[in-house]
C-alpha cells in the first residue's frame, strides 16, 4: 500500500535521511526505531508534506498509487487528514490552545467536504470510539482542560477521523504513565489502520508492530520481521538497542553503547555507525548496502530480514 524508494531529506549542504526504503502492506503495523537523532520522525514529516522550510525532500512515496514526494502543496492537503493521517509527539503543542476540542476534531471533517452538522456529531462519536469518558463534555472542553493522556486520545479521534488508509504515530506515548501508555497502544492496535509506529522503546514496539526498521544516521540500517530481528540482530546497532532495552536476558546488567549520537547531517562516511561501534575496521570506511542475505546462498529464505554491516553478529 505504501512504497517508499530512496527518500532522502536535506537542509542546505546537509544530508540528514539518506536512501530510505521500505513498503506498508494493508492492515501491517510496522515499527521505526532508533535513538532521537537518527531520522525516524524526518521520515514521516516528508511522507506526510510537512516538513520545515529550507528542508527538502527528494525520492519516491506512493500511497495507494499516489505520490507524496514533490507533489503541490493543493494534492498534499486533499491527501493529509483522509487518506493518511498523523499523530504527532506532543499533544499540548500540536493541540489549538484557543479551540475546543470538538471542534479541532470536527475541523479536519469539514476541509475534507463533511457538512458542519454531521461533523460535529461525528466528532463526539469519535471522543468516545477513543474511550473518552463523557464524549459530548470533552467535545467542550479547552486541550489545557484535559490531562496528558486524554490529549493523546484526541489526537487519535483527529486521526481517525477521515478514516485514514494509514496512521502514522511519532512517539505518541511519551510522558504518559505506565498505564496510561497500555491503554493508548490497546487503542492504537484496535483502532488503526494500516500503521507505521515511531518510538525509541523496543518494548513498545514488540508489543504492537509485526516488522521493524531500524534507523541510524538517517539511514535503515537493519530491518525485517520483527521476531527475527530482536531474536537474531545481525547489525551491531541493532544489538547494542536490544542489549540496552527493558528486552535484554533477566538478570543481566543492561549495555551502553559508547559515545552519543553526532549532530544531524554530521554523521561519519562510510558506515554511519562506525565511530561507536566496537568491531569496526577499515573496511567500514566504505557504506555498505543494506542487503538480504537470505536471498542468496544454496536454500534462499528470502524472509525478508536485511541489514548494512561489514561485520554482522553472527
Amino acid at each position: 500500500m505504501l512504497t517508499v524508494e530512496g527518500l532522502s531529506v536535506r537542509a542546505d549542504d546537509l544530508e540528514l535521511v539518506r536512501e530510505v526504503s521500505f513498503g506498508i502492506g494493508p492492515g501491517e503495523r510496522v515499527g521505526l526505531i532508533g535513538e532521537s537523532g537518527s531520522g525516524k520522525s524526518l521520515t514521516a514529516l516528508a511522507l506526510m508534506g510537512l516538513l520545515p522550510d529550507g528542508v527538502t525532500a527528494s525520492g519516491t512515496a506512493r500511497l495507494g498509487g499516489r505520490d507524496l514526494v514533490g507533489v503541490p502543496e493543493r494534492r498534499l492537503k486533499d491527501l493529509r487528514g483522509r487518506t493518511v493521517s498523523m499523530v504527532f509527539q506532543e499533544p499540548m503543542t500540536a493541540l489549538n490552545p484557543l479551540m475546543r476540542v470538538g471542534a479541532q476534531v470536527a475541523e479536519v471533517m469539514t476541509l475534507h467536504g463533511v457538512a458542519a452538522g454531521r461533523a460535529r456529531e461525528r466528532a463526539a462519536e469519535l471522543l468516545g470510539r477513543v474511550r473518552l469518558p463523557d464524549p459530548e463534555r470533552i467535545a467542550r472542553s479547552y486541550p489545557h482542560q484535559l490531562s496528558g493522556g486524554q490529549r493523546q486520545r484526541v489526537m487519535l479521534a483527529i486521526a481517525l477521523a477521515n478514516e485514514p488508509d494509514l496512521l502514522i504515530c511519532d512517539e505518541p506515548t511519551t510522558a504518559l504513565d505506565v498505564t496510561v501508555q497500555k491503554q493508548m497502544l490497546e487503542l492504537i492496535a484496535e483502532v488503526a489502520p494500516a500503521l507505521l509506529f515511531i518510538t525509541h522503546d523496543l518494548a513498545v514496539v514488540a508489543s504492537l508492530c509485526e516488522r521493524v526498521l531500524v534507523m541510524y544516521g538517517g539511514r535503515v540500517v537493519e530491518s525485517g520481521p520483527l521476531r527475527e530481528v530482536f531474536k537474531h540482530p545481525r547489525h551491531r546497532y541493532t544489538e547494542g538497542l536490544l542489549a540496552a532495552s527493558r528486552l535484554a536476558p533477566r538478570g543481566t546488567r543492561l549495555a551502553t553503547i559508547p559515545g552519543a549520537v553526532p549532530a544531524a547531517g554530521r554523521f561519519p562516511g562510510g558506515c554511519v555507525f562506525r565511530d561507536r561501534c566496537a568491531h569496526a575496521t577499515e573496511t567500514c570506511a566504505t557504506a555498505p548496502a543494506l542487503t538480504d542475505p537470505d536471498l542468496t546462498g544454496p536454500e534462499p529464505r528470502g524472509d525478508g530480514h536485511a541489514f548494512a554491516c561489514w561485520h554482522p553478529r553472527r
